[in-house]
């Protein structure tokens, strides 16, 4: 077994990327007998492409390899691409970055999240198979192709991750608190999306939206639970919509909606509309193109197609 630590600068704090490499650092130190390597990228080295090297590497010698993805979703999302294929790899991940919400499924409470900042309980994990969701769309007169480990938001969700990104870059605004300051702001302007939606061959929803999501694991926007019923390997994406409520009503809802209490809402009917899928497509009836984000990153498209891939990828729990 291999284990490597590819740490994105730009994920957290630079605190947190430092703390990660001397971390490593001891553990290479401490296990003498373990196969460590440590792969700091900076802003122009392509995180995907070192882990699609490491993988082969490792293919060759006949042997599995632990990556860790020492970021946040982002770096997990362009770590998973680039292991995705490979039988012998496996995804790990240290969480440093602002969202972490790939991790906090994996890990399912708190307390144990925490753990995964310990490089010594990461040795002694083990490999776990989990869904992915690959998503099509175009860009420009070119298909792009990808997948997508934790979530893809539309709408007032995605506007919101884009605005938290920037405010978590530009502000001392950071993790949770930067979401929710996103919340606000862009609730003010109530960002939404006129989306038709269909979902295994059928009509799910066609109008005016406040969000549209297709998830993978429970959160979205560093801890918010927004699919409360998500499981990471059960073979289905979950939809959901939010309709187009109001602001008040969205604002009394939201304390729920972020706790994972979503369908504990009175009437729940009349504000989302949810279900499991396979196979998912969406078209903008707003304009020419919409905006969507996966995993934290953010495209803008036509149209995508989404499918699940049942335990298609290889991840490492503790």
């Amino acid at each position: 077994m291999r284990y490597a630590f590819i740490v994105n600068p730009i994920s957290g704090t630079g605190k947190k990327n430092k703390d990660v490499i001397a971390a490593a650092e001891n553990l290479i130190l401490n296990h003498m007998d373990e196969d460590i390597i440590i792969c700091p990228t900076n802003a122009y080295e392509n995180g995907a492409k070192i882990a699609d090297t490491l993988a082969s590497e490792a293919l060759k010698a006949g042997e599995d390899v632990v990556v860790f993805a020492c970021g946040g979703d982002g770096t997990a999302h362009e770590i998973a691409n680039g292991l995705y294929g490979y039988d012998n790899a496996i995804l790990g991940m240290v969480p440093i970055g602002t969202g972490n919400d790939l991790c906090r499924a994996l890990a399912k409470d708190k307390m144990h999240f925490t753990e995964y900042l310990d490089l010594e309980k990461q040795l002694k994990g083990r490999a776990k198979d989990i869904d992915v969701i690959e998503i099509k769309w175009m860009f420009g007169s070119t298909e792009k192709s990808c997948i997508c480990v934790n979530g893809i938001n539309i709408g007032f969700d995605g506007n919101t991750a884009v605005r938290a990104t920037h405010i978590h870059e530009k502000t001392m605004f950071k993790g949770s608190l930067a979401y929710l300051t996103a919340v606000f702001v862009t609730l003010l302007e109530k960002d939404g999306q006129k989306l038709k939606i269909t979902a295994d061959g059928e009509p799910f929803y066609d109008g005016e939206l406040l969000l549209a999501t297709m998830s993978n694991g429970n959160y979205c926007g560093g801890g918010i639970e927004s699919c409360p019923n998500a499981v990471l390997d059960d073979g289905f994406i979950e939809l959901l919509a939010i309709r187009d409520i109001s602001r008040i009503s969205f604002v009394s809802k939201f304390p729920k909606f972020k706790a994972g209490k979503l369908f504990e809402i009175k009437d729940v009917d009349d504000i989302a509309v949810y279900k499991q899928a396979k196979k998912i497509t969406v078209d903008p009836l707003r304009g020419e193109t919409m905006e969507f984000v996966i995993d934290g990153e953010v495209y803008n498209t036509p149209k995508i197609e989404v499918e699940i891939k049942p335990k298609a990828l290889r991840v490492w729990e503790i």
